[in-house]
């Protein structure tokens, strides 16, 4: 690739100004072709070759290479917008990376992409000798016709990505604007969101607002507002007093909505803590414990009518251990009576069908009584689930 010139050092104040360059070439990575042409090194990575404005992308020197003007690297350490092909970045000069160089030795280094088009996704500039051809933006974004700017409020703070990922800060009022009224005006509010929705009628170039339901994934923050979240499920029959639905709670909140909801501690715990109630409703609920799940309070319901005030619909669990002395005792009663049955006498002798009739249930009444072992465990008793 040729190179035309190499831009001022830092002596001229006028040298130093900013000025708009075209991009030609965008080094995301080590596999770009011009990676290894220019023999560059990792901290170059993120840099940009450049041209005129008024050029094209496409300009070749006499052997056929691209013609680009010079290399620039990004201005912000922590914050940056890698520009596409064709776009236009502002220039401006500063000291040579890695202090290189003398004190006036300059480098170039690029600001954001200049909002030529009005839009987040894409501000490639058309190319001037044919204005009507498609503007090549490079490998790995496509154009596409389903992502829109959104609509600011008054005083917001707008972070918008190439492909329809937006933060908001906000807590302005405006027509516009369906979270903020004058009960909550200057009250801040941050939505997160991955994604937009155009509606119906709309296009790429209509302002929208965030839809929490509609959106692919968000994260929205309150502090006094109102978010109309339509649940996938609303089943609250164990509640007495059930909690407002979030299209009718207003106040300070977070909400979390998307196609799927992982929360994973990879060293330590998942802690859920709530001043009134926690509420779990889903087609299935599954909990499950390596070792054990332990439910502990005051009182345990299973079953939306366990909790009537009636006793009619309330079952206490019965107590494993306790049962089976009660039946140890039941047994014995009843083989007392079977002992007797077995040495009745009618006149002086026995009764066959009496004495028969007991030997048979006493036989059956051991059987029973081998199951049963009131201190440890049995049949009767469950080796996985225990109450108090």
């Amino acid at each position: 690739m040729a190179r035309e010139r190499k831009g001022p050092g830092l002596k001229s104040r006028d040298q130093a100004a900013l000025y708009p360059v075209r991009v030609i070439e965008v080094i995301d990575d080590k596999n770009h072709p011009m990676y290894e042409t220019l023999d560059m090194n990792p901290d170059e990575i993120g840099s940009i070759l450049y041209r005129p404005v008024d050029t094209s992308a496409g300009d070749t020197s006499d052997e056929g290479d691209k013609v680009y003007t010079g290399q620039a690297y990004p201005l912000n350490p922590s914050m940056n917008t890698l520009p596409l092909k064709n776009e236009v970045v502002l220039i401006v000069k500063a000291p040579r990376r890695n202090l290189r160089g003398s004190a006036n030795d300059a480098e170039d280094y690029y600001m954001s992409v200049v909002n030529i088009l009005s839009h987040p996704h894409v501000n490639a500039y058309p190319v001037f000798d044919d204005p009507g051809a498609p503007v090549e933006i490079g490998e790995g974004i496509d154009l596409k016709d389903d992502i829109a700017p959104l609509q600011p409020y008054p005083g917001d703070f707008l972070i918008e990505g190439r492909l329809g990922q937006s933060i908001r800060l906000s807590g302005g009022a405006s027509k516009e604007n369906p979270f903020t009224d004058d009960s909550n005006k200057n009250k801040p509010f941050t939505f997160i969101s991955n994604g937009v929705t155009i509606p119906e009628g709309g296009n790429g170039f209509t302002h929208v607002l965030e839809n929490i339901d509609k959106d692919p994934a968000s994260i929205y923050l309150t502090s006094d507002h109102t978010v109309p979240l339509t649940l996938a499920n609303t089943k609250r029959k164990s509640y007495d007093n059930e909690p407002d639905l979030p299209s009718a709670y207003k106040g300070q909140q977070i909400l979390l909505n998307a196609g799927r909801l992982t929360f994973n501690a990879k060293t330590d715990d998942i802690l859920l803590s709530s001043a009134n109630s926690v509420g779990v409703n889903s087609k299935t609920v599954n909990v499950d414990g390596d070792e054990f799940i332990c439910l502990d309070a005051n009182k345990i319901f299973l079953g939306s009518k366990s909790r009537e005030i009636s006793d009619v619909g309330k079952q206490p669990v019965m107590l494993g251990h306790e049962v089976e002395r009660y039946l140890i005792n039941l047994i014995g009663v009843l083989e007392g009576i079977c002992n007797g049955m077995i040495g009745a006498a009618n006149g002086g002798g026995p009764v066959a069908t009496v004495n028969a009739s007991g030997q048979s249930a006493l036989v059956q009444l051991g059987s029973l009584k081998s199951q049963i072992n009131p201190t440890g465990t049995s049949q009767l008793k469950s080796r996985k689930t225990f109450v108090e």
